[in-house]
């Protein structure tokens, strides 16, 4: 089962997958924010976005 959280900065979401990991044994909670930082860190520079939520699935 995957339960992917979506909304507005600040909601919450983090707080309620913070939770909801607590709670279910043998969960996984994956943070997108990680994703950010490696292409960030590994990507070449001319061709890096602004912000990690701009690249393409």
């Amino acid at each position: 089962m995957i339960i992917w959280i979506n909304g507005a900065f600040g909601s919450g979401k983090t707080t309620v997958a913070e939770i909801l990991h607590s709670k279910i044994e043998n969960s996984y909670l994956y943070d997108p924010e990680n994703i950010g930082d490696f292409l960030r860190h590994n990507l070449p520079q001319e061709i890096q976005k602004a912000d990690f939520q701009e690249y393409s699935e």
